[in-house]
């Protein structure tokens, strides 16, 4: 089964560059076997609106999640939606450089709006009139992200053109070892009828947070590598992506458990069959870039969704987001000097001006290192 396994998705992997936000996808088929992942909360239970039925606990309307936002890119070929996260500095936004760049640390938006939600309204839409809406000025992508669909370094910051307002929760980093912690994410994106069964997604805009584990991080010891010759690209690194699947509470859904032992991993450490009802994964249109939290600190931006097919645990191979599938994140503690080093800090003196709403001045940039730098003039 192992050496099947690997020759199977081997065969089915090909190079595809991902396009700002949209559903870059790698994906094939070989003796039945199907291996699909795409660049991207759904809870186990129902995401929808309060008149469709939506479960109140996968709700993001809490304070907390103030500092959690909508990215409208407009590009030359259209108009899609990321969600992003206000860090500490209270001027830039964490998300997924795919949702901007397409790689080489190159951005290409010819415009994007960043907006913040203060209400309490679950169903609200965010890109409405009552949120607070604020361009963004400055891109920043990874140096080193390529454009694949599964790459540690999709990920990137905005500066915003000015100060997010003050009901906004900013957020810090989480820097210690996520693999195998819980986790609670939150994002933009589609929401879901049924949940983790197969259903109608429902329209963007509105938060969604619920919570999951991450069972592994590619470069965890315990999986030895033996998933990078199937999942990896040249070039192209993967161990610091973190993996959590979405368990529908029966064994044959467990994928962490099933993929694991498939590639030959000597151990069912990686097997459990989740958290119930209050489990949550990510959702095909928007979530991307969305913040995973541990301990209220941005652990992981949210990434793509991966897909082994349902001999694999995937309960249905036609939908995304469904029981049996994972969700793909990029750590953050593996990037935190990284985004540190390019956060916007005010100097000295400029704090109360901040901090009584006024518009910052005088900033200055930390050290940047390997970091592409795009400036838009505002439109």
């Amino acid at each position: 089964m192992n050496r099947m396994f690997h020759r199977t998705l081997a065969a089915m992997l090909a190079v595809g560059s991902a396009a700002p936000a949209t559903a870059t996808t790698i994906t094939g088929a070989h003796d039945g076997l199907k291996f699909v992942a795409t660049k991207l909360v759904v809870g186990a239970g129902s995401t929808a609106t309060v008149p469709n039925g939506g479960d109140p606990r996968y709700f993001a309307n809490a304070a907390r999640y103030n500092g959690t936002v909508a990215l409208v890119m407009e590009t030359a070929t259209g108009t899609s939606v990321c969600s992003g996260s206000l860090m500490a500095d209270r001027q830039s936004i964490l998300t997924a450089g795919h949702c901007v760049g397409n790689g080489a640390g190159t951005a290409n938006p010819l415009r994007t709006t960043a907006y913040f939600y203060n209400g309490t309204d679950p169903d609200y839409v965010l890109t409405g009139a009552q949120s607070t809406a604020i361009t963004v000025s400055d891109y920043f992508v990874n140096a080193d992200y390529t454009g694949a669909t599964i790459d540690e370094n999709d990920i990137a910051v905005l500066r915003l053109s000015q100060a997010a307002p003050l009901f906004a929760t900013a957020y810090d980093l989480y820097t210690g070892d996520a693999s195998g912690k819980e986790f609670n994410v939150t994002g933009v994106g589609s929401q879901s009828t049924g949940g983790g069964s197969p259903d109608s997604d429902l329209g963007v805009g509105r938060r969604r947070q619920g919570n999951n584990v991450f069972d592994f991080a590619l470069g965890d010891a315990g999986i030895g590598g033996l998933l990078d010759g199937d999942l990896g690209q040249p070039g192209v690194k993967i161990a610091n992506i973190l993996l959590a699947d979405f368990d529908s509470g029966l064994e044959a859904n467990d994928a962490s458990c099933i993929v694991t032992l498939a590639v030959g991993v000597q151990s069912t450490r990686y097997c459990n069959l989740g958290l119930g009802r209050s489990e949550a994964s990510v959702s095909n249109l928007g979530d991307s870039g969305g913040a995973s939290f541990i301990d209220g600190k941005v652990a992981a931006v949210t990434s793509f969704g991966l897909s082994f097919g349902s001999q694999y645990g995937d309960i249905d191979d036609d939908r995304n987001a469904t029981f049996g599938e994972f969700g793909g994140y990029v750590s953050t503690a593996y990037h935190a000097n990284w985004i540190n080093s390019v956060l916007a800090v005010p100097e000295p003196g400029t704090w109360s001006l901040m901090l009584t709403g006024f518009a910052m001045t005088g900033l200055v940039l930390r050290r940047r290192r390997r970091v592409a730098r795009v400036t838009f003039a505002r439109t």
